[in-house]
């Protein structure tokens, strides 16, 4: 009984062991047929683009045991670009509606924006519109006699995107206790929906504070363009805690695009000073000392004099005062 439990344990193995060794082969040969296989390594096509820009497309590949017989570009169903380095000319093009190729022609890296070689398919798309938005597909093949193949696509969205920052109208430079903060912040015009935000000192100002958003409309170039404008009212003794004589407000709006969120938004900033009362007789009483030498005469005495009773008052003021106020909201 014990001499056949012994024999067990190699019986099971000479039983698996081919079965072993056949899935290590084949592991292998796919793992070899992998490395010498035609493969697309990666495509680069912009998701959304301005209509004003000029854009590139690119693909790379690693031919493995092929030789490259052709790359050719495709717009939807439709090629536009091909090269093939194995023939003369190695590049044509043909006529596809809403695609207008920069440097048509076969070109080295260093010698044009349009090139491609066998590692990777440069192009450049310029006079964008409407019509040039769409799927774009990358499609190399190997040569004789198998004339492998492989592919890769992306869509491309056009449309016309904000060039400028926004616009912040309305602010003065100086606010008091009591008062209203009322500012316009206004879009650059786009044929996209532009969410607008206004912050202050870096925080996000209450949906409270802020009127509806207005929106104005213009058609150009084939696109419906729209810029808009959101309008605060923030009351001063929101921002201004008693004990602080003087503050610095950066008060920011950031226009972003709906599908390019925060990240891909557009920005611009104000900076106001908030100050009560007293320093500003304060400073005005110093300003005023700034009379003709002729009115002065032997007013100096006084102000030295003024200044020792006025010290301990303004080293409480600078000890209360704030260059940088965090929004209490």
């Amino acid at each position: 009984m014990n001499g056949g439990g012994n024999r067990l344990p190699g019986v099971v193995f000479r039983f698996f062991r081919p079965r072993i060794m056949l899935w290590i082969v084949a592991v292998l040969l796919e793992e070899l047929g992998q490395a010498l296989a035609l493969r697309l390594t990666d495509i680069n096509v912009p998701e959304i683009v301005d209509y004003r820009t000029t854009v590139t497309l690119s693909c790379s590949y690693d031919l493995g045991e092929h030789q490259l017989n052709s790359v050719k570009w495709y717009k939807g169903n439709q090629e536009f670009y091909r090269f093939a380095p194995m023939l003369s000319p190695q590049v044509k093009t043909f006529p596809v509606e809403g695609v207008v190729l920069v440097n048509s022609g076969y070109l080295s890296p260093d010698g044009g924006e349009t090139f491609c070689n066998q590692y990777l398919c440069q192009i450049r798309l310029t006079n964008l519109e409407r019509r040039s938005a769409g799927e774009y597909r990358c499609e190399i093949s190997g040569d004789a006699p198998k004339f492998a193949l492989a592919n890769g696509s992306r869509n491309m969205t056009v449309e016309a995107l904000p060039q400028h920052n926004p616009i912040i109208s309305g602010l003065a430079s100086t606010y008091y206790p009591g008062e209203v903060i009322e500012a316009n912040c206004t879009s650059d015009m786009a044929s996209l929906n532009s969410r607008l935000y206004f912050f202050v000192n870096e925080k996000a100002v209450p949906i409270e504070y802020l009127q509806p958003l207005q929106e104005t409309t213009a058609d150009m170039d084939n696109f419906l363009l729209k810029y808009r404008t959101l309008e605060m009212h923030l009351p001063v003794d929101r921002l201004f805690p008693k004990g602080v004589d003087r503050t610095v407000l950066h008060i920011k709006c950031i226009a972003a695009i709906d599908s390019l969120g925060l990240a891909g938004g557009r920005e611009s900033t104000t900076v106001v000073v908030v100050q009560n009362h007293r320093w500003s007789w304060i400073i005005g009483s110093l300003n005023s000392s700034s009379a003709a030498p002729s009115q002065w005469d032997f007013r100096w005495l006084n102000w030295i004099g003024f200044g020792f009773l006025l010290l301990p008052k303004l080293l409480g003021l600078f000890q209360h005062s704030s260059d940088q106020l965090h929004a209490t909201f």
